[in-house]
């Protein structure tokens, strides 16, 4: 898989979802670690403490597009 459809399919999970764990993206994606990591760097902010703590949730930026795209689609 290249990095945009690899983009696109982790903006659809989290759709479904806001927060996420390596391990369970690595299942849902079928992607190795490193190649994931390296994007949830670009796209998530990882939360180090809190409810959520040991998961990767979007940036705002990202989630506003998301939000966007499910606006423009109904």
């Amino acid at each position: 898989r290249d990095r945009r459809e690899l983009e696109n399919i982790l903006f659809k999970l989290f759709e479904r979802q806001p927060n996420w764990s390596l391990k369970n993206l690595m299942q849902e994606t079928d992607q190795p670690e490193q190649f994931l990591k390296e994007i949830l760097n670009d796209l998530c902010f990882y939360n180090k403490r809190g409810p959520n703590q040991g998961t990767h949730e979007l940036k705002p930026e990202y989630k506003k597009s998301t939000e966007d795209a499910d606006a423009t689609a109904t």
